[in-house]
């Protein structure tokens, strides 16, 4: 009785953690292509750049895309260019320069304008106070002459934000003093407490390309119009076309683009946008497509043919924001069918400025080896072939338990 209550115990064991196993691998199995990443030593929130050749294999909105680490699991990320954080507001610190004893009559707070920026508004960090000031500012290049630069200036309370500080900007005429004097009066009064001041500066993110492979293209002339085929391997992502034009000198073009299939012909033709290339612009084409095939009209009127001597395409660059452990292996998955958007916890993101944090790359993309197939050779470090060869071992295991089982009861 006892030995088979143990052959039970054994046989629900394998049956667990058979069960645990498929799940995992069936999720890696789904997808069809992959990308390594390469190890990196220290833990942080990282912004992981997607290779264009594993964009291409992802569906449009890359929903298809996730993250595993070397066991397999999902790991958290949020997707993002370099567009999606908008304007970032960055604070410049203006140093704070010993003033000397504080007196009776007033709290003077002196910071530097270290590069002399001109200024029309400053912002200052007081601890919190409620209480009925006024505030001088003054400028100096010297630190011994003084200029008013705005008087009798109202202290605002704090209020109630829940903060032990809190911020007050003063607006005045435009100024580049090296320094800057902030008098709060208030003789026989006990001073308040300046922290820092600055300046704030809204800075715009531009525009981070990664150029695309060599571009196959034709043109033909006809009549008034020029057409420009453009051929891809895959269907990249584009964001930019560059048009090398090396004549005439002077040209002004209206220019439409179009997706359309592998003959050019005027099936399933989607117009996506019209522009103008003139010779005072970049020779740029923005747009924002998913495709193998594009074509370019430039309509040159009574002129002569524009001479397009290349093209190039370029994809917005496409990251992947996620916290990494140090020394794992991590890897990319994309390209199941049936896959859905996934909402993340990413709580990550909130003690990170997005702009500022380290980029790492994927590898190149290549057929994932476990995609829907049982017996694929694995990689040295792929986890589909251990979970195969554990689930190999435990249906071995369990065969000869049930027939030696089967012996003792006969």
């Amino acid at each position: 009785m006892m030995r088979k209550r143990r052959v039970k115990l054994i046989v629900a064991l394998i049956c667990i953690i058979v069960a645990q196993c498929i799940p995992v691998y069936a999720q890696v199995n789904a997808f069809k292509n992959r990308a390594d990443i390469r190890k990196i030593d220290s833990a942080g929130t990282y912004k992981i750049e997607l290779n264009p050749g594993l964009v291409a294999k992802s569906a449009k909105g890359l929903y298809d895309i996730r993250l595993f680490d070397n066991t397999g699991k999902t790991v958290a990320y949020a997707l993002s260019n370099n567009l999606s954080a908008g304007n970032q507001d960055s604070f410049i610190e203006f140093p704070a320069v010993n003033s000397g004893p504080q007196n009776d009559t007033a709290t003077v707070y002196i910071s530097e304008n270290v590069n002399k920026l001109n200024v029309s508004q400053l912002w200052v960090d007081l601890k919190n106070t409620s209480v009925n000031r006024s505030v001088n500012l003054m400028g100096s290049d010297d630190l011994k002459t003084w200029f008013a630069i705005k008087e009798d200036i109202q202290l605002q309370d704090a209020g109630e934000s829940g903060k032990p500080d809190y911020e007050q900007s003063f607006n005045f005429p435009t100024s580049n003093y090296r320094y800057f004097k902030i008098q709060v009066n208030g003789k026989n009064k006990a001073p308040v407490k300046i922290l820092r001041s600055g300046i704030y500066f809204t800075q715009s993110n531009q525009p981070e390309y990664a150029e695309l492979p060599p571009v196959k293209f034709n043109k033909a002339d006809t009549g008034k119009k020029t057409s420009i085929f453009i051929r891809f391997d895959e269907p990249y992502q584009v964001n930019k076309l560059h048009l090398n034009i090396t004549a005439p000198k002077y040209y002004s073009r209206k220019v439409v683009v179009y997706t359309t299939n592998k003959n050019f012909d005027n099936v399933n033709i989607d117009e996506v946008c019209d522009t103008v290339l003139s010779s005072s612009g970049t020779q740029d084409i923005l747009l924002s497509v998913k495709i193998k095939y594009i074509r370019i009209d430039i309509f040159n009127g009574d002129d002569n043919p524009l001479n397009v001597a290349s093209v190039k395409a370029y994809q917005l660059k496409q990251y992947i924001i996620s916290y990494l452990a140090g020394g794992h292996d991590y890897y990319v998955l994309t390209g199941d069918s049936l896959a859905k958007t996934v909402n993340y916890d990413l709580s990550f993101l909130k003690y990170c400025s997005i702009d500022k944090l380290p980029v790492i790359a994927t590898n190149s993309a290549y057929k994932n080896p476990v995609y829907a197939i049982v017996n694929a050779i694995q990689p040295k470090h792929d986890i589909g072939l251990w979970i195969w060869l554990s689930m190999l071992i435990a249906l071995a295991l369990l065969s000869f338990l049930t027939v030696k089982m089967t012996r003792k009861i006969q």
